[in-house]
């Protein structure tokens, strides 16, 4: 495929969190802002899509048009038109409004983006092959020669980290993050691991407890605490429906036990799925409709 089809998309406010918001913890995205009968818009707009393409794959062009999508452009602030914002890490960082040079812009660009060395993304998707092979040992050799020369490159942190937790060595997982600078333990996307690996660690796993779980719930569903901890049970084993529902039963009969734990633990559930999950969007859906009735 085409990279410029790949890096350089139309989006909507219904597509804004997972194109932007989600994209962004993985490689900067810029947002373009424009308008139909914007004239200064068709001037910045070709050369935003010229100088992502320079850039290879290093950051995403995503062109939201306002007149379609008031709402996204209200809550960023818009005042006038063209406007560009770059996000990172699930939020803007930086942004200009109207119309720039060339030069100007490729300023702009330098200042946030680093370009992708061709032989690190082959290195890259290479460990992510090799992983979904279950070569884990083949894909941190790859993982660790891209850190060797890039200490900081999120991508492959990130990778290192889901390779040890896939190898059911949480511990592993947890010392490698717990070692790295506070700046990157701090990125959205590292973050998301370490709940992952918090929630693996708490799950129950003994058959008698998770059978007296089930027994404590069945015999009083007030038992929150017996829920909270057969839904860590349920999530680690795969079953996230059952999991969600525990929690959601929970919030009914009592939304604010123990400082809402159970609306605190789902909501965990949900970074950890992945905000576009079919199952994230429906249990939302179910959640929402308890906390405004």
């Amino acid at each position: 495929m085409d990279q410029s089809k790949q890096n350089i998309k139309d989006i909507s406010t219904s597509t804004f969190e997972v194109d932007v918001i989600q994209a962004s913890n993985s490689s900067p995205v810029i947002v373009d802002f424009w308008a139909p009968w914007c004239g200064p818009c068709k001037q910045l707009t070709p050369l935003l899509e010229k100088l992502t393409n320079e850039y290879k794959g290093a950051v995403d062009l995503c062109k939201i048009n306002i007149d379609e999508n008031q709402a996204v452009a209200g809550q960023m602030g818009i005042q006038s038109i063209p406007a560009v914002f770059i996000f990172k890490d699930g939020k803007p960082i930086d942004g200009f409004m109207g119309n720039i040079t060339e030069t100007e812009l490729r300023k702009f660009y330098e200042k946030h983006i680093v370009i992708i060395d061709n032989s690190t993304s082959k290195l890259l998707q290479d460990s992510i092959d090799m992983k979904n092979l279950e070569n884990y040992d083949g894909a941190l050799l790859k993982l660790n020669e891209i850190l060797e020369k890039e200490n900081d490159n999120i991508n492959a942190i990130a990778e290192v980290a889901d390779c040890y937790i896939k190898m059911g060595d949480h511990e592993k997982s947890a010392a490698f993050i717990d070692s790295l600078p506070k700046l990157i333990q701090d990125n959205a996307q590292i973050k998301k691991f370490k709940t992952i690996i918090d929630l693996a660690q708490n799950a129950p796993a003994d058959a008698r407890i998770i059978e007296e779980l089930q027994i404590k719930v069945n015999d009083n569903p007030d038992d929150h605490q017996a829920r909270i901890e057969l839904s860590l049970y349920y999530n680690s084993s795969g079953n996230q429906e059952h999991a969600a529902d525990l929690l959601i039963e929970s919030i009914k009969i009592d939304r604010e036990w123990n400082e809402k734990a159970a609306q605190g633990q789902l909501l965990k559930f949900f970074e950890v799925w992945g905000f576009s999950d079919p199952i994230t969007i429906e249990k939302r859906k179910n959640l929402s409709a308890i906390l405004f009735s």
